[in-house]
């Protein structure tokens, strides 16, 4: 009788298998081999789910940025603009500094491929829109200024926390510096968006 295989479990084991390995040893020097080998697989086993590294790539792009989604979308509306900057406190947590790095280290090779570029656009196109009907609504109460598109402004959070999570991670400031930079980060944000 044929051993019968999840497949989602398998390719959840080698993603996880080609995150080590791309962790260890950098994207250009990990070799389709080192995957199969690390996930406990045959070479042709391997090719059975991935046809390329740059398809491992794409996928743990995807992966992640679906994590990220649904960890926010589980998040609670906030109610007041002092609950949204406490989601944001939250989200830009010193530890995170490390995964940052190892995110670039990993995924970075992906970022110049354009079906990486429609995944990532695509997060943050979602993450725009979704803060922005945040922002609607705490605009609504009075609790932010009004008087931008409600859309632009959460893409300008966005590229305020991506220059913050990039200069956090790529110049690694002792730990006090770090927390003075993120609070004087969130501190311009809400600044901004109170008008």
């Amino acid at each position: 009788m044929p051993k019968i295989v999840d497949k989602d479990k398998m390719r959840a084991q080698i993603l996880q298998a080609a995150m080590m390995c791309f962790a260890q040893k950098g994207y250009h020097a990990t070799k389709m081999t080192d995957v199969a080998r690390a996930a406990g697989l045959a070479k042709g086993t391997l090719y059975l789910y991935f046809s390329s590294k740059d398809e491992l790539i794409l996928t743990l792009v995807q992966s992640y940025f679906d994590q990220i989604r649904e960890e926010i979308t589980v998040q609670p509306v906030p109610p007041s603009l002092e609950a949204y900057l406490a989601i944001l406190h939250s989200t830009v947590g010193l530890e995170q500094r490390e995964m940052t790095a190892l995110v670039f280290e990993i995924l970075g090779p992906g970022f110049t491929d354009p079906r990486a570029e429609q995944i990532i656009g695509g997060f943050f196109d979602w993450l725009a829109g979704h803060w922005g009907r945040q922002f609607e609504k705490l605009a609504s109460t009075g609790q932010i200024r009004c008087d931008r598109d409600p859309v632009a402004l959460a893409r300008a959070v966005i590229a305020m926390l991506d220059g913050l999570f990039l200069h956090l991670t790529v110049f690694a400031p002792d730990e006090p510096l770090a927390v003075a930079r993120r609070e004087a980060a969130l501190t311009l944000i809400a600044s901004g968006l109170k008008g």
